[in-house]
């Protein structure tokens, strides 16, 4: 049998395959079963277009308005504290300068009434003077959220490479009996090797090397046969917030996002790793034409959201058959 058949054959019976178990990967694998599913995410808590992110008074007011799972940020204090911020520094969301690790927690500045999207420095997002508020407007430790909310899946965005916060993220996850009601991870495949080995219970979300592998592992036919560690799947589907954040850009780097945007986000791949029983988490999308395209063309599991409002009157109204 020359070289060339044989060859010829290897590439049929391998193409037949992985087009075969990209529709049937339960052929191969045992499902998972996910603790829990959510649709309605609220980006940086209860929605920062909506409430002050990453505020409890923020996590209130987005489980009243139809969130199914918060998403934060932590970072460590110079106290040891693990609190709960997206930006390392304190300008944006206190209008004081410093960095949350060279304060003690109980010295951080309190949250401010107002503040300007993120996003879109057009849209200022404020909170009522209300007495009620001083303490739902203080940056929260990781503890009282989760005291707050014992039932509420979270999602947790480790910000930076530090052994000890991973460790105390761990502990009070363990200690709040939270470990089927937490995703973590982080964008840094560093890190996130390590909040594997610190505590392989908690569901992880992928780094952002291991999403561009399960990428790449699709379109050369392989994903079917490729073992994926995360239990979740979280990649970004541009809309309006990328638009805004990438509009002084150059068009050379335009194409190239739009490439990738291509590559990232594609309906077969979502639906196959669904199948398998991971679930596919798209962000941050913000209005009802980037929720139907994330919902009907993409077929994701759930959207991440500044507005949590709006995509829980869109849920409501719109019926979709899910695949989780």
């Amino acid at each position: 049998m020359s070289v060339f058949v044989v060859c010829t054959t290897v590439a049929t019976v391998y193409a037949i395959s992985s087009f075969v178990l990209l529709r049937r990967p339960q052929w191969i694998y045992r499902k998972r079963r996910p603790a829990f599913i959510a649709r309605n995410i609220a980006h940086r808590g209860g929605g920062a277009g909506e409430s002050i992110e990453n505020s409890l008074l923020a996590f209130d007011r987005g489980l009243t308005n139809g969130v199914e799972m918060l998403e934060l940020d932590c970072h460590m204090t110079k106290d040891r504290q693990t609190v709960v911020h997206h930006d390392f520094l304190l300008n944006r969301t206190t209008g004081e300068l410093g960095f949350i690790k060279d304060i003690e927690y109980d010295k951080l500045p309190r949250i401010t009434n107002t503040m300007q999207l993120y996003y879109d420095s057009n849209i200022t997002i404020s909170s009522d003077n209300n007495p009620k508020n001083e303490d739902l407007l203080r940056i929260p430790l990781l503890k009282d959220v989760f005291q707050r909310y014992p039932t509420t899946p979270i999602n947790i965005d480790i910000k930076e490479d530090n052994d000890e916060l991973i460790k105390q993220v761990s502990d009070l996850i363990q200690q709040y009996q939270r470990e089927h009601l937490t995703y973590w991870g982080s964008f840094s495949h560093k890190i996130c090797r390590k909040l594997t080995i610190q505590n392989p219970r908690i569901v992880r979300f992928c780094s952002m090397k291991e999403a561009a592998g399960i990428v790449v592992a699709y379109w050369i036919g392989l994903l079917p046969f490729l073992p994926i560690t995360p239990g979740a799947f979280e990649i970004p589907i541009p809309g309006v917030v990328f638009g805004k954040i990438t509009e002084n850009v150059n068009w050379k780097f335009k194409i190239l996002l739009y490439i990738i945007e291509r590559a990232l986000n594609n309906q077969k791949m979502f639906e196959h790793l669904q199948r398998r029983g991971i679930p596919v988490y798209v962000w941050i999308l913000n209005n009802e034409q980037e929720f139907q395209y994330a919902f009907t063309k993409m077929s994701v599991t759930g959207v991440m959201t500044d507005y949590p409002t709006l995509l829980q009157k869109y849920l409501q109204s719109n019926q979709h058959k899910f695949i989780l």
